[in-house]
């Protein structure tokens, strides 16, 4: 009983900051694999179209929240 008081105290510290690494880097690998939430609808804007860089490369303009945009890459469409 000693023992593994003395291994605990000795150990305890760096095993808890090894549980804790793991944790995070198991709660950052689980929420990049979600699927992505479905298409917000707005009633103007160019969001949910396609737009043109002016190098002529073609992206897809998907909303994610109420401020914030993704430009998703579509190269079927470039203009060239």
């Amino acid at each position: 009983m000693r023992k593994i008081w003395e291994f605990i105290k000795e150990w305890g510290f760096t095993l808890l900051g090894i549980a804790a690494l793991l944790c995070v880097i198991y709660m950052s690998a689980t929420s990049k694999s979600k699927p992505p939430e479905p298409l917000k609808e707005f009633k103007d804007g160019i969001q949910n179209h396609l737009v043109w860089s002016i190098k002529g490369e073609c992206f897809f303009v998907r909303p994610d929240t109420d401020v914030t945009m993704y430009l998703i890459r579509v190269v079927d469409c470039d203009k060239k």
